[in-house]
């Protein structure tokens, strides 16, 4: 049953420019005919004293509800949260659920609207709160860097295919082409005709010098750069205009890298401020300090968390992010090949896949990021699929963050052996 089965309900359903209210009274019946009030203030002023008269007549509080859209729905959310009335925002998977409660097909916003209460009204669901404004801007600016990332990540395949039609052998040279060194070298010399046009001395001097290496080192990069530039004679000469194309994809991918970069100075910025919550401050450190998770990494999956106090249990906190395994079961049917649900916060599990990726990986001595998880990843390998392995480390990943959430302790390597002691030891005192 629901909690709010006895108090009077609001559905709304919101547009862009527009939503659609409909109003329950506490013994359900609907006070009037789903209305429409535009998303201005006159429209949000007009909602409010509705609401009132409506409140004085029932003695009742509003309490509203509204599907989540993305934005749209926040500018009246907030609006009626500062006008100290209690709402909630609903999952969309949960209210197209009660699209088939009708055996007629009518699809509208008044429907909906009417669907949004009664959902609310009459079935126990779960709700969210609309995280606190620094939490949803942290977590606006946290996808506008990853938007940012697939398009610098875009803009450098582009360079790629130019490269390899324009200069064939060019990606070999520099063990990252989009270094520093191999950067500048394309902008000013962009072509192989412009390279073997050029000094070596100055090439060799300025790779050097980029990239911090000795003058040997770069007299090889260059001595490899003429040779190729050599071999490119016998491309067509049409491709000499892809050179300009080129610079456009410098200039890009410059900018973009220059907006990454501020993106990541101003949220240094906000979190230091004394207006940000110091308990999420402290748990953006506490992941921070995770091997595998850097500091991007660890604004991200706080702000996508939002509030980490509604998670009572590892298991919850795996379906938010969409880790839980999805059932397939009917009669004596029950499926043994069942998905991820995906159902959880897409970034979130994004951000997860990579830091699965780093905590698995050796540094150039050798040395395990995450020697625990590697050693899991390993054994998990010798009858998993490499990708199955790796929901597996993201699955582990997961608990070890909502311990570290939980305790708000520093995380520490612990061995399986050593845990199972430990956790055995913390019983036994319990249970004392």
């Amino acid at each position: 049953m629901s909690k709010f089965q006895d108090d009077f309900i609001v559905g709304i359903d919101v547009s862009s420019e527009f939503s659609i209210v409909a109003m329950l009274e506490p013994s359900g019946a609907l006070i009037r005919k789903p209305f429409r009030i535009d998303h201005t203030p006159s429209g949000f002023h007009k909602l409010l004293d509705i609401l009132k008269k409506e409140e004085e007549r029932l003695n009742r509080k509003p309490i509203y509800f509204v599907e989540s859209t993305g934005i749209f729905h926040l500018p009246l959310f907030f609006f009626l949260r500062s006008n100290d009335l209690k709402g909630f925002v609903l999952n969309p998977l949960c209210v197209h659920s009660t699209k088939n409660f009708d055996l007629r097909k009518v699809k509208n916003d008044a429907k909906d609207a009417e669907a949004i209460a009664r959902l609310a009204k009459y079935q126990d669901i779960k709700l969210s709160l609309v995280p606190e404004p620094q939490i949803l801007a942290l977590r606006m600016m946290a996808r506008e860097y990853f938007a940012l990332s697939d398009m610098l990540t875009e803009m450098k395949n582009r360079l790629c295919t130019d490269l390899y039609l324009l200069f064939p052998g060019y990606l070999d040279v520099f063990a990252n082409p989009f270094g520093k060194a191999s950067l500048a070298l394309l902008r000013d010399f962009p072509s192989p005709q412009h390279v073997l046009l050029a000094d070596r001395e100055t090439l060799t001097q300025m790779i050097s010098k980029l990239s911090r290496k000795t003058v040997q080192w770069a007299g090889k990069k260059v001595d490899k750069l003429f040779e190729i530039a050599t071999l490119s004679k016998s491309m067509p000469n049409d491709f000499s205009i892809l050179s300009m194309k080129i610079k456009y994809h410098l200039d890009g991918i410059e900018n973009l890298q220059n907006s990454l970069k501020n993106i990541e100075v101003q949220l240094h910025q906000m979190i230091d401020s004394a207006e940000f919550p110091e308990k999420v401050r402290r748990r953006i450190d506490l992941l921070d300090q995770m091997p595998g998770i850097g500091f991007m990494t660890a604004v991200t999956l706080i702000a996508e968390i939002g509030d980490f106090d509604m998670f009572t249990s590892p298991k919850a906190f795996t379906a938010f992010f969409g880790l839980d395994p999805s059932v397939n079961q009917s009669g004596k049917f029950i499926g043994d090949r069942n998905k991820i649900s995906k159902r959880g916060t897409r970034f979130g599990r994004r951000v997860l896949f990579t830091v699965a990726l780093s905590s698995i990986r050796t540094t150039r001595n050798g040395n395990a990021i995450n020697p625990i998880l590697r050693d899991f990843y390993t054994k998990k390998c010798v009858n998993k699929k490499k990708k199955v392995a790796l929901v597996a480390v993201m699955h582990k990943l997961l608990h070890y963050i909502f311990a570290v959430l939980r305790d708000e302790k520093s995380f520490e390597f612990r061995s399986p052996e050593k845990h199972q002691s430990w956790r055995t030891s913390k019983l036994h005192l319990v249970a004392a």
